[in-house]
């Protein structure tokens, strides 16, 4: 049995005890050259780098259109962003089953014109180095691989407070872990919005550390 990480690993095993000598780590394979190569020579057909002139705040995340990945929650994070006075587009890329709810949701909260659902890209890295921040909102994961290309490429994230989330990020250091309650989440979203201090900090921390394996 092959789990992705120690998290996964432990609860996996507090389910199936017995299966304990039968289980090995291994880990998704990330290199950060390539992450870096394919950000750097890749094209955005959207206008995010543009939105940076008005000074909006870029919020981008990345994942499967599912209940896993929590965004039918995610207009109504970014609506009390939006009523706390941050100007914001949060960016979507993905597809699954779930679009159709996700967008009914987007109108339900009202964010049309802050909630943009990209879709499928081939390449997702240049958006991930045009965002301002990467908030990862999941009900749960394993362990997030795309949790860990934004952090090679340097970029502020925030992931919700899922079971495995304390041992990806260390909170404060590479990363911000905030509660799954969608005005908490958003309040810890903007509170690391107006730290710039600790947006440096994390930055600074992430150029000097080696995210691949």
């Amino acid at each position: 049995i092959s789990s992705i990480s120690d998290a996964t690993t432990t609860a996996y095993l507090s389910a199936f005890p017995e299966l304990k000598r039968k289980i090995v780590k291994i880990e998704n394979i990330l290199s950060p050259d390539f992450v870096r190569y394919r950000a750097n020579n890749g094209e955005i057909k959207d206008n995010i780098s543009g939105l940076k002139i008005d000074n909006k705040i870029i919020i981008l995340t990345i994942g499967r259109f599912c209940y896993q990945k929590n965004y039918d929650n995610l207009p109504f994070i970014c609506k009390h962003l939006v009523e706390m006075g941050v100007d914001v587009r949060w960016y979507i890329i993905g597809f699954g089953g779930d679009e159709p709810l996700i967008r009914a949701k987007i109108a339900e909260a009202g964010m049309e014109k802050h909630v943009i659902i990209l879709g499928k890209r081939s390449n997702p890295y240049p958006y991930i180095k045009a965002c301002d921040i990467y908030v990862q909102p999941s009900r749960y994961e394993g362990k997030s691989v795309t949790v860990r290309e934004a952090r090679m490429l340097c970029k502020p994230v925030v992931v919700t407070n899922y079971p495995t989330a304390p041992s990806q990020i260390e909170n404060g250091v590479d990363g911000v872990i905030v509660p799954m309650d969608n005005r908490a989440c958003a309040e810890g979203i903007k509170a690391l919005i107006d730290n710039k201090e600790l947006q440096e900090r994390i930055v600074a921390h992430l150029r000097s550390h080696d995210y691949g394996n």
